[in-house]
């Protein structure tokens, strides 16, 4: 029978007539093109990409045995034998640990040198999980993070906190770890003082770990922020109420998009309701509702319910509003305030590219914005700035608080060097405070730079844009390009000096890359291009870590709250892998960066 149906019978859907025969497929290589390719048909290969799928658009394993996915499967593949959910879930399992497997060599390869964050977050199930994230520089100048591990952990004390670190860096035969960047929960500070102990045991850290601990820059600026909006000034509160009022009824919402529509206003998303422990949604729900000040006015008009509303008492107190034109006025003030700590926050909190660097080009610019203020006659902003700048002053207004690596890696932006902090500190401090903190800089840069001249990681001679071939233009090129470093090498300094001394990039450069002008000079500048690949990955906040939880929080929806925490951390890890390698294939359909700020809730 099985002869008949295979060989003969022309209706049996599944008959291989050449079982060589390839088919032309599509493969896009970006979004507006691709090639043709000949492939044939693999069992394996469909039983993967599945497997794939599963993990990366975070699908229970039931999917699989779903009518609508069969049906689907039948139509365009019908000889693809479709596994069981426990079919996948231990295909779950050897993706995990063949990914692990890579990831594993890519970070012991070259004495590689990494920078982590971790963050703590509970469950729906009342589970406690610990999240930490690898940041680093590969050889080829590219900048990566990776989850290590989301696992679970009994408490959140500094000792069980550094003890599952610990093990986890065990696991992956980590032992060179540069920075631990963690919140300012006290828990965080007994765990980086347990690891340190371990990582200079292990004679994996740098100048005895000193600058290991790294404070997350995002959280300690919402710290701020928060401080200075504790008490609401009534014009958004007034807001607030308008905002809320229209959001209880989708009819309300309705008729608001036809005021826009009248008004001739060019918005077309969402109001926003704030939540008043998060100053940024605050900042977003004031945003978006200046935009449609003309609509509220005229939604006024139009409903009478709209002004009985804010008669009603909430809490035993009368609600402000509806918003006068002195309150649509107060908050396109307060909107033009908050938004440099806004993109400050967005700045710190990116996660595709380094942000070290970025660091005092921000915290210069909110510091300058608080002093004028404060020196100002502005009734509507003097308490919120002067509460701000005490918090300020608390975390950031002694130089001594900050770690000296963030400084250093503003050296390293060849835009900025030692010019820009300089002139900046001159700005709030005395000369003699400046000159005493300039010194401490470069002595940590050359403390550096003789740390790293000991030959701890051999670099190519040769960048690859540089690399010879056999034709003859290529092999003068590349005697050209060494000769012309041979000539502008002044021999009588070292690397640190030459490279202050050298002419700065133009800080107006577009789209400058400073991973790529390291790469690029790591000729010129041997060893402290080694010491820009490790202080330039790290990073200055813990979103690379909170938005895991995010992820974490889909996973373990009410109908799967019953997998257990190995099968968890499978799905969180193996995710963020397959969607690192697949960058670029997943920002044709959204901005990953904005979709985990958006969930860690730095923005909405």
């Amino acid at each position: 029978m099985w002869g008949h149906l295979n060989n003969q019978c022309p209706k049996y859907p599944l008959r291989i007539l050449d079982k060589k025969q390839k088919l032309l497929s599509f493969e896009a290589t970006n979004e507006l093109s691709g090639t043709l390719k000949a492939v044939i048909f693999n069992q394996n290969d469909c039983r993967d990409a599945l497997c794939r799928m599963v993990v990366i658009d975070e699908l229970p394993f039931r999917f699989v045995g779903g009518l609508g996915f069969r049906s689907f499967c039948a139509v365009i593949q019908p000889r693809f034998v479709i596994p069981s959910r426990m079919t996948i879930a231990r295909d779950v399992v050897h993706l995990y640990n063949s990914e692990m497997e890579k990831l594993k060599k890519e970070l012991t390869k070259d004495d590689q040198r990494v920078c982590l964050t971790t963050d703590c977050w509970t469950s729906n199930q009342q589970i406690p999980y610990l999240c930490l994230t690898v940041h680093y520089i590969d050889s080829d100048w590219c900048f990566k993070k990776r989850i290590l591990n989301f696992v679970q952990i009994s408490n959140h004390k500094g000792e069980t906190i550094a003890k599952l670190i610990e093990d986890c860096l065990h696991k992956w035969g980590i032992e060179r770890v540069f920075t631990i960047t963690v919140d300012n929960a006290i828990a965080n500070d007994v765990a980086v003082s347990i690891l340190k102990m371990r990582v200079n045991g292990w004679e994996g850290s740098v100048l005895n770990g000193e600058y290991m601990h790294v404070r997350c820059c995002a959280h300690i600026l919402n710290l701020i922020v928060s401080d200075g909006l504790k008490e609401l000034h009534h014009s958004i509160s007034a807001i607030r109420a308008a905002v809320r009022y229209i959001r209880l009824s989708i009819a309300r919402v309705e008729k608001l998009s036809a005021c826009v529509v009248k008004e001739k206003i060019d918005f077309k998303g969402k109001l926003v309701l704030d939540v008043p422990t998060r100053w940024n949604s605050t900042y977003k729900m004031l945003e978006v509702a200046l935009k449609c000040q003309k609509a509220f006015e005229r939604y006024e008009e139009e409903d009478s319910k709209y002004s009985q509303y804010f008669l009603e008492e909430e809490g035993g107190k009368k609600k402000f509003g509806p918003p006068s034109k002195i309150d649509w006025a107060n908050a396109s003030r307060f909107v033009e305030f908050l938004r440099s700590f806004y993109q400050a926050t967005l700045k710190f909190s990116a996660t595709k590219s380094v942000t070290s660097n970025c660091f005092y080009l921000e915290l210069g610019e909110i510091f300058n914005l608080l002093k004028n203020l404060a020196l100002t006659n502005d009734t509507l902003l003097l308490d919120m700035v002067s509460n701000m700048k005490k918090k300020f002053d608390k975390y950031w207004g002694n130089l001594d608080n900050t770690n000296l690596l963030l400084y250093v890696a503003a050296v390293l932006d060849p835009r900025y060097k030692l010019g820009y902090i300089t002139y900046c500190l001159g700005c709030f401090y005395d000369a003699q405070t400046v000159s005493n903190f300039i010194l401490k800089v470069q002595t940590l840069l050359r403390t550096l730079y003789a740390f790293y001249s000991k030959g701890e990681r051999e670099i190519s001679p040769i960048p690859k844009s540089f690399t010879s071939s056999n034709t003859l233009q290529d092999t003068l090129l590349s005697a050209f390009m060494k000769q012309k470093e041979q000539i502008t090498f002044d021999e009588s300094l070292n690397e640190v000096d030459r490279y202050l001394a050298d002419e700065s990039v133009n800080p107006l450069t577009p789209s400058f890359d400073t991973l790529f002008w390291w790469k690029q000079n790591s000729i010129k500048y041997h060893v402290l291009s080694l010491i820009a690949r490790d202080v330039l990955a790290v990073p200055i906040s813990t979103v690379a870590s909170e938005s895991a939880f995010s992820t974490g929080g889909i996973i373990l929806d009410p109908y799967r709250s019953s997998l257990n925490p190995k099968t968890v951390n499978m799905l969180v890890c193996t995710q963020n892998w397959l969607k690192s390698t697949n960058e670029g294939l997943v920002e044709q359909f959204f901005s990953d960066e904005d979709d985990e700020l958006v969930q860690t809730g730095l923005i909405l």
